[in-house]
């Protein structure tokens, strides 16, 4: 009896434990709040990467047997090079102490220029003390890149095992100095415009939201602390020029749906890229300027176009894109994004879609055949794309799968392909680590973009 009357009692305290944690659950009383804080907890940790690697690698790169290995299916009729985004620890056959955070080089894989600095002197530990984690080189990757007209480099800068995983911007010249760097919470890729200035994503932690926005929807962020997003200005010399946060900006803007109608109340927006509108796509969108803003909002599978003095929103673009990144603006006025999963057309479901701002109609410009090379694409996260100068071709970045595209924009038929493989036992040596089997390893590749010879020849040549 004395066992029975034990596991009554036992069961009858988990039985009210269970009751009392749906109550609490329910009308948020003791112990929601630490209830939140210890599933937040559980989700960071499952989020936590121990891997003794860099950032940017994938993994093993089967049957490769040279870095960046590359196909090439058609002339590209060019003879223009290719910016490819590095990382730390990338190509060290290039930049030996501390790999390329980016490289120039020309379809045949010959390096001509590249960037490298060494990430210890880039930030201190001071910088670093209000992030949560450790700062270490392999908690530090290069996230996005864009080049000035003067060959300078901007780079943005994010984290793992950091909180927030925002960390800031820089800026190099040609030759590989540092002008400036910002500990600003920059994230994602930046933009350079014509005249030098500089636009990056921004976030901040707001904590104490019950609401989402001005709503009456209760906020359902387990962790309490949300990511609020928005857009930097920058003059070229880092001075801050503007500060566009979204969670102002669409009240402002009267539409308050873009942060209800979301699926994670913790990440309202999540801007992940920004493009400048030219006078061929403001005339496609009566009440636009040249110059406005069109920036990606991921949670709501969203574009909008800000304007370039106050940020409020004049248009919104949405419906056939689904968590895209890598706003673009083509010559004549279209728009175009890397759609990780919006593509019910194409196998894996990524897409570089192509929108008629002023019509609406979109189309698939890649991949468009199921046998053609890239026909596999995806990228569930991440992603970039960019044009030629006349927008005939494209660059398309796979990220998460370590693979780069050239396409025709007309036709969709792709010209050139390499992969992102690096020889990573430089590393291993530094580290003291076992090389293992194989030391060639795929990497993300954050990005790509087209450069002129007689640009790289002047800023080459340039005292």
């Amino acid at each position: 009896m004395s066992s029975i009357a034990r596991f009554v009692f036992t069961a009858g305290l988990c039985f009210l434990a269970f009751v009392w944690g749906v109550a609490a659950s329910t009308w948020k009383v003791f112990p929601h709040r630490q209830i939140e804080h210890v599933l937040a907890g559980v989700d960071a940790w499952g989020k936590f990467d121990d891997r003794n690697l860099p950032l940017n690698v994938i993994g093993p790169a089967a049957n490769a047997k040279s870095v960046d290995p590359i196909k090439t299916f058609a002339s590209s009729g060019s003879d223009d090079l290719i910016l490819v985004t590095g990382g730390f620890f990338f190509r060290q056959d290039v930049c030996p102490s501390f790999g390329c955070m980016a490289y120039v080089m020309d379809r045949t894989g010959k390096v001509i220029h590249s960037w490298e600095y060494d990430p210890d002197l880039l930030f201190s530990d001071e910088d670093f003390s209000h992030f949560k984690g450790k700062r270490s080189r392999l908690n530090l990757n290069v996230q996005g890149i864009d080049i000035g007209g003067d060959g300078s480099l901007v780079v943005v800068f994010q984290g793992k095992n950091l909180f927030p995983y925002q960390v800031g911007i820089a800026k190099f010249s040609w030759e590989g100095k540092l002008q400036w760097v910002r500990i600003d919470n920059s994230h994602h890729w930046p933009k350079v415009g014509t005249d030098g200035r500089i636009y990056s994503p921004i976030a901040r932690i707001v904590t104490g939201d019950k609401s989402v926005g001005r709503t009456k929807e209760p906020s359902k962020c387990k962790s309490g602390a949300v990511f609020q997003e928005g857009v930097q200005v920058l003059s070229p010399n880092g001075e801050e020029l503007h500060r566009f946060w979204m969670d102002d900006v669409v009240q402002v803007s009267d539409m308050q749906g873009l942060e209800y109608s979301v699926r994670n109340d913790c990440d309202p927006f999540h801007v992940n890229g920004i493009a400048l509108l030219n006078a061929a796509a403001a005339a496609r969108m009566p009440g636009t300027d040249a110059g406005d803003l069109l920036v990606s909002l991921r949670s709501s599978s969203a574009l909008v176009v800000m304007d370039q003095q106050d940020g409020h929103i004049k248009k919104l673009i949405s419906g056939p894109m689904v968590a895209q990144h890598s706003p673009s603006v083509l010559p004549n006025g279209e728009l175009a994004v890397f759609d990780n999963l919006g593509g019910l057309d194409t196998k894996n479901g990524s897409r570089v879609l192509i929108i008629d701002p002023s019509s609406g109609e979109n189309h698939t410009a890649f991949p468009r055949l199921n046998e053609q090379p890239g026909a596999d694409l995806f990228a569930d996260q991440q992603g970039a794309i960019r044009f030629s100068a006349d927008g005939t071709r494209m660059l398309i970045a796979e990220t998460v799968g370590g693979r780069l595209f050239e396409a025709e924009v007309a036709t969709g038929r792709p010209l050139w392909e390499l992969d992102t493989v690096s020889d990573m036992r430089p590393y291993y040596e530094m580290t003291g680590q076992d090389a293992g089997e194989t030391t060639l390893m795929r990497v993300h590749t954050q990005g790509a973009q087209y450069l002129s010879l007689a640009d790289v020849a002047s800023w080459s040549a340039a005292p």
